[in-house]
């Protein structure tokens, strides 16, 4: 079966067409979610077109805010969008700023010889589980308004850090249903699991609407809690577990440039982030190393 390519954009149109024509696969068909507000983005990637792989961008988007319930409802657009046209033997998310490290046929190659495996990463350490904990015991509200750019965020701040104040105050903290868990939001799922998911969609957007950060928990842990579990690819290393190459250490996250290729290059992931349009010797490399 082909694969799902399921890409969520914001900016970059250099870097999101350069991924879209390496995904540009019979293999494949690609599904883009371009934030409403990059109307510009929007307006020049729907004239875009692929050779071999069917692409879909996806209509009516809505508006995606950091660390807001708005990227999960994107993720289950995407999902559900694919697996109209389904079924898929992987769906993978990946963001605009993402390139494939590997050709398509050692991509294909890796999850048909890894067939049923789950490609979700877990962060384990012990600041990662506090962390977790924070995130998921209290209600963060205005969670839209956290970036400094945004226009209500001076306004709405005061609010929002009021309202965990109190909350600290009185002790209160939410009541956890099921064990949480948290990891990178990007991911390869199999078909079974994506329709899972879907399933559990009515719960995750009420339980995770007011939680910080939810599209960084709520896919591993509706797969923790289910019968999945058991096809996790790898627990004990984040980045082999969903097979991505992302440097945290020097930046949120690092921008691969020039002087990284080598590093890049002899890494046995399938794909990295994040990438710039002010690096294009590295992307033009990668390009030409990695398209079919």
């Amino acid at each position: 079966m082909k694969h799902a390519f399921l890409i969520i954009a914001h900016n970059e149109y250099a870097v999101l067409t350069t991924l879209l024509t390496m995904l540009d696969d019979e293999r494949n068909d690609i599904y883009v979610h371009v934030d409403r507000r990059s109307r510009l983005l929007l307006q020049k990637i729907r004239s875009y077109q692929t050779v071999k792989s069917k692409l879909y961008i996806l209509p009516n988007p809505i508006r995606v805010y950091w660390g807001d319930i708005s990227i999960v409802k994107t993720e289950f657009i995407l999902m559900e969008y694919a697996l109209r046209n389904g079924p898929y033997s992987y769906y993978h998310l990946l963001s605009g700023v993402d390139l494939p490290i590997q050709s398509q046929n050692y991509i294909h190659d890796f999850f048909a010889r890894n067939a049923g495996k789950e490609f979700v990463g877990y962060w384990q350490s012990s600041d990662h589980q506090k962390d977790l904990d924070r995130k998921v015991s209290r209600y963060y509200l205005f969670t839209k308004s956290l970036r400094p750019n945004d226009r209500w965020h001076s306004f709405t701040v005061p609010f929002y850090n009021f309202a965990l104040i109190l909350q600290k105050i009185a002790h209160f903290r939410r009541k956890k249903e099921i064990g949480f868990k948290k990891g990178p939001q990007w991911f390869s799922i199999t078909q079974e699991f994506c329709q899972h998911l879907i399933k559990e969609k009515a719960f995750v957007l009420k339980r995770f609407r007011y939680t910080l950060c939810p599209d960084e928990i709520f896919v591993q842990t509706i797969l923790w809690n289910s019968p999945f579990r058991k096809n996790i690819y790898c627990l004990e290393d984040c980045d082999r577990g969903d097979m991505r190459l992302i440097d945290w250490g020097r930046g949120a996250p690092y921008v691969w440039q020039k002087q990284d290729a080598e590093e890049i290059i002899h890494s046995d992931k399938l794909f990295a982030r994040k990438f710039s349009s002010n690096q294009k010797y590295i992307i033009n490399q990668i390009k030409e190393l990695y398209t079919n």
